[in-house]
């Protein structure tokens, strides 16, 4: 297996319609965008580390003309990601790949796998700025990010709606850090698991394991941790 260099690049291949997922869901990892078909020869080199993303179940021929541009520009280490696909479209996928000769190929079927493959070739993920155990912590910026009211997300850390006001002010934070952990840790399992264009969606959306409950619902009734558990549940499977 190669283990990139800290000078070596990721390469993200993508379809034109999942660019902008594309961009959302690798946005960590700083990597240069490719959509494919493409027709321009580019000089990736053989230490670059490629990730293709199928985000859509793609024809065979599509897939076959993909991998094509690959080779003819000179990808070597390929890590093929099909996320939310079934396992005959993966299986369909992994023969492709096989008959192109891409010796070094894997492929991978969900994000926490991806993101272990990645750290294994020396490519790792920038720091997130909204989670930090020091205790910096934006909680006006979280609480708009999930589309929430200050008596909403008073009532869900089981804070006064004053004390709230004061914790986005700055003020009289020493028991901040403490009472929003549930919340830090949900907001970091988003961050890995839900991809950023439809996060909106995907807070109003009712989830059936909840009883049809919303995420948004879920988090103003102090659930929080109910949702952690199930992210974490959750962990050996795919980007939601």
């Amino acid at each position: 297996m190669h283990t990139a260099t800290q000078s070596d690049d990721l390469v993200v291949w993508t379809p034109p319609k999942a660019l902008e997922e594309a961009q959302s869901l690798f946005a960590p990892y700083s990597p240069k965008f490719q959509t494919v078909p493409c027709n321009v020869r580019t000089a990736l080199g053989k230490t670059s580390v490629s990730v293709l993303y199928l985000s859509s179940p793609e024809q065979d021929a599509a897939v076959e003309n993909t991998l094509a541009t690959l080779r003819n520009c000179k990808v070597s280490t390929l890590l093929v990601y099909t996320p939310r696909h079934s396992s005959d479209f993966a299986f369909r996928v992994g023969t492709i790949v096989g008959r192109k000769k891409f010796a070094e190929a894997e492929w991978v079927f969900n994000w926490p796998h991806l993101r272990q493959l990645l750290k294994a070739r020396n490519i790792r993920a920038h720091a997130r700025r909204t989670v930090d155990e020091k205790g910096a912590f934006e909680l006006l910026d979280a609480r708009q990010r999930l589309g929430l009211s200050q008596e909403q997300l008073a009532s869900a850390l089981n804070v006064t709606a004053r004390t709230l006001q004061n914790w986005e002010a700055g003020k009289g934070t020493s028991q901040m850090h403490k009472r929003t952990r549930d919340l830090r840790e949900l907001l970091s399992r988003m961050d890995d698991y839900v991809v950023a264009p439809k996060e909106k969606e995907w807070l109003s959306s009712p989830l059936e394991v909840f009883a049809g409950q919303t995420p948004q619902k879920l988090i103003s009734e102090g659930r929080i941790r109910d949702l952690v558990v199930e992210f974490d549940r959750l962990r050996e499977r795919q980007p939601v």
